[in-house]
């Protein structure tokens, strides 16, 4: 494929986002398939949309403040522990939801949520690391 764009096929600008997209030409087929499992005034789905949204909130809360008092670690004994707890905890909460509101667009949702999560950890952490251990470094030498 070369570079040269002509009017059947325009060349995507990357950073001009999909404003040359033509939307009419995608095949809806597929997504009508799947929607017409959905049911988006069941309240079970409903229940389900508000928990995985609930979710994530309440990991970043919890975190951000353990982060700031270290209050897990103090409950718990030990930061190892806290995490530790923290995770079972977090694992539970979508063990319940997906076992009270078990749907498969539910599950399915969850799996995307926490595959999701899993990538940005693997290409985060690196980062993440290295930014603590030059706090770390910056204020043992303050």
């Amino acid at each position: 494929m070369s570079g040269v764009a002509d009017k059947r096929n325009p060349v995507l600008d990357c950073c001009g986002g999909l404003n040359n997209v033509d939307y009419k030409k995608v095949d809806m087929s597929v997504m009508e398939d799947v929607l017409k499992y959905i049911d988006v005034y069941d309240p079970r789905f409903c229940v389900a949309v508000i928990a995985i949204i609930f979710n994530p909130f309440f990991w970043n809360v919890v975190a951000r403040w353990e982060h700031r008092t270290r209050g897990l670690t103090r409950l718990f004994g030990g930061p190892y522990l806290a995490c530790y707890c923290l995770g079972t905890l977090i694992i539970l909460l979508n063990v319940y939801r997906s076992h009270r509101n078990a749907s498969p667009v539910g599950l399915v949702l969850t799996a995307v949520v926490a595959i999701s999560y899993q990538v940005a950890i693997i290409f985060e952490g690196p980062f993440t690391e290295d930014i603590y251990r030059q706090r770390a470094q910056c204020c043992k030498h303050k």
